[in-house]
């Protein structure tokens, strides 16, 4: 039975047939591609050391063949220049406009974010917001830094929704998660905004302090969750656990990707009006088939400050196959996790995700903190180590995971368990051998 809130399209665009929705962002990629090579250094240079002329970029088969680059590629211009400003943007002084930082695993860059682009692309999120539950004159939690895009972005969405926006004091890290709690019982609000690895953090603070997170959340419909990939199994868990309508799932980064589930949570819609999203076969570049994992290739299709062509976020994801039962025909995308993060273990490429999917069939250890124990080389087996549950036959608890780790992977694994394992502020859960063992000393 199709769920009527789903039937409902403020947007015809979300439905339009998949060859209407091409020829629609070739033309933004045209006047993307114009507005690079007329105003932007970064690209003008690029494109002719490739010999490439963007006026003769036909289609999209085409647009795939010009060169990518990496956030390596950006931070180097910012060291070479001495500056933030990389020539991806356009610098008008005469408008309003903020500088955010980009943070992660990889380095700090910067973006520039004209009044333009906070309206384009905050108005693109305001819809996603509406999709996770968000209506006017709901109060919303909202635990995004200031310095991130997502905190100007989501002031936009706050002002087109009509709702009242709380930040607590500390944002999203997890030894803030005291502050986190407390402003949730004081402000009880309708609608949360938070990061993953921050709501198991404040769910662990709700044990500590001995409260229910049914009564801690009892003012709360629905979730939304950005920061780290969700399983299916987690989702289900913590519906249970909060006891929320639902909890929904955003994907995007600083660069100009916007994606978002619908109520089916088969995957998230990639947002067609502001982005165009490739994924690409990280050896030979080559375009990636629905249901293959590959490296996500992003281009920003709003030409308002920083622009990002062709870029590679350097995440592992997949375009999913076949449609969405809510009836958009917006492409479903996942991503699983960033390439910095994968462990060679007999031939075979691992992302904690995928060992993340073994523990939460394992109900003692959902929700529990892990990280992947990374040798220098390739490895034989997975090594990991778990936060110890507090359960008695813990012998049989390993086991039923060696088990499925073995049955879904394909990969034989030694696993060690510990009294208290350090929360990583953005849920990053790959430890280097050498820190590891440094550790432990």
């Amino acid at each position: 039975m199709k769920k009527r809130s789903e039937r409902i399209y403020p947007d015809e665009q979300e439905t339009w047939p998949e060859e209407r929705l091409k020829r629609y962002q070739f033309r933004r990629i045209k006047r993307v591609l114009r507005h690079a090579q007329e105003n932007l250094p970064f690209y003008s240079r690029r494109f002719g050391a490739a010999n490439v002329d963007p006026e003769s970029v036909a289609n999209l088969e085409d647009f795939s063949k010009l060169p990518t680059f990496n956030k390596g590629d950006v931070l180097r211009e910012i060291s070479e220049k001495e500056s933030f400003a990389t020539g991806m943007e356009a610098l008008d002084p005469s408008e309003p406009a903020v500088l955010c930082m980009t943070s992660g695993t990889l380095g700090t860059a910067f973006l520039y974010l004209p009044r333009k682009w906070r309206s384009l692309r905050g108005d693109s999120l305001a819809r996603a917001y509406r999709w996770a539950g968000l209506r006017s004159g709901m109060r919303m939690l909202m635990a995004a830094p200031a310095w991130h895009s997502l905190a100007v972005q989501e002031t936009r969405v706050v002002e087109r929704l009509g709702v009242t926006c709380v930040i607590p004091w500390g944002t999203f890290l997890p030894r803030f998660s005291v502050n986190f709690l407390a402003a949730l019982k004081d402000i009880r609000p309708a609608f949360v905004s938070i990061f993953l690895p921050m709501l198991y953090a404040l769910l662990a603070e709700c044990r500590r302090a001995e409260v229910s997170p049914r009564e801690a959340f009892s003012s709360v419909e629905y979730l939304l969750v950005v920061g780290a990939p969700m399983t299916p199994t987690s989702r289900r868990h913590l519906r249970e656990e909060i006891r929320v309508r639902d909890i929904f799932e955003g994907l995007g980064n600083p660069e100009g990707l916007t994606a978002m589930e619908c109520s089916y949570h088969r995957g998230h819609h990639v947002f067609m009006d502001c982005c165009y999203v490739e994924i690409i076969d990280p050896k030979s570049g080559a375009p990636a088939p629905a249901g293959t994992r590959g490296s996500v290739v992003l281009t920003s299709l709003i030409p308002e400050g920083s622009v990002y062509i062709r870029y590679d976020s350097e995440d592992i994801g997949e375009m999913l196959p076949g449609r969405c039962e809510c009836g958009r025909t917006w492409p479903l995308l996942e991503i699983y996790d960033r390439r910095a993060n994968t462990v060679q273990v007999a031939g075979k490429e691992i992302v904690p995700y995928d060992v993340r999917l073994c523990l939460d069939e394992v109900a003692e250890l959902r929700g529990f903190p892990f990280a992947v124990i990374r040798a220098r080389n390739e490895m034989a087996s997975l090594s990991m180590v778990i936060q110890r549950p507090p359960v008695e036959e813990l012998q049989q608890v390993e086991a039923r995971l060696m088990s499925l780790l073995s049955e879904r992977l394909g990969i034989e694994s030694n696993l060690k368990w510990t009294q208290h394992l350090p929360e990583r502020w953005k849920g990053v859960a790959v430890i280097e051998e050498r820190d590891w063992e440094v550790a432990r000393v």
